[in-house]
């Protein structure tokens, strides 16, 4: 069973808008900071959209540079579940093996060591992903986040349970953004809270929590990030 669901609902009025402006919705998860750096899931909007995940994960390396708008293409990845609390070697021939287990990486994290040669590649990207089902369909093994490791180094990569959700028309999935333009809303899961539902409200622009048929401006389970200037 899935741990965690978000409900993204949008008025029948407003969605021929929305997809006549080609937007999307747009998730992303942060990973060892408060703001996320790749785009989870971009998904073609309908008026009601469910996404749901287990909170397991799996590591990938790639050759992809960590920039504003970069495509990630995968060299190599573990499957999902990953073992966190230990950490996975990236061998010379860009195979990972693990995990092997060391205090130092505590619980709730999952670590990589990155063993090819400097002379083959200077430095790779490593990061985390992670499944979900979009109304039911498999969407699986998506970055969540992207971090440049150089040869013969390693990383800890700690997520967390907050979901970034907007609107946007530019990047698809799997993309590295240096940051979220625009508005964008913030719902916090964790902590016994596994079911979230937000509704498009189109006169401030973000989703925001619908309760019994009723927006709800404030919400100690979601944050409106709303900046005058984008």
């Amino acid at each position: 069973m899935p741990d965690y669901s978000l409900q993204l609902l949008i008025d029948e009025k407003d969605l021929p808008v929305i997809k006549g402006a080609g937007q999307y919705i747009t998730l992303a998860k942060p990973v060892n900071s408060n703001s996320p750096n790749v785009i989870w899931l971009s998904v073609d909007p309908f008026s009601s959209t469910e996404v749901s995940w287990q909170e397991q994960y799996g590591i990938y390396a790639s050759t992809t540079a960590v920039q504003q708008g970069a495509t990630i293409t995968k060299l190599s990845e573990t499957g999902i579940p990953a073992q966190d609390g230990a950490y996975y070697t990236l061998s010379a021939s860009a195979v990972f093996t693990g995990p092997y287990f060391n205090e130092s990486v505590p619980a709730g994290t999952w670590a990589a060591q990155n063993s090819v040669p400097y002379s083959q590649y200077q430095s790779l990207t490593f990061g985390l992903s992670q499944s979900a089902l979009v109304n039911q369909k498999p969407i699986n093994r998506k970055p969540l986040s992207a971090a440049s490791v150089l040869a013969n180094q390693s990383i800890e990569m700690t997520p967390f349970t907050n979901i970034y959700v907007w609107l946007q028309a530019v990047f698809s999935s799997e993309t590295i953004i240096s940051r979220i333009i625009g508005k964008y809303t913030i719902a916090r899961f964790g902590n016994g809270v596994n079911n979230i539902t937000l509704k498009y409200e189109p006169n401030l622009g973000v989703f925001v929590p619908y309760t019994n048929g009723q927006f709800q401006r404030e919400s100690s389970l979601v944050t409106l990030n709303l900046p005058l200037v984008a």
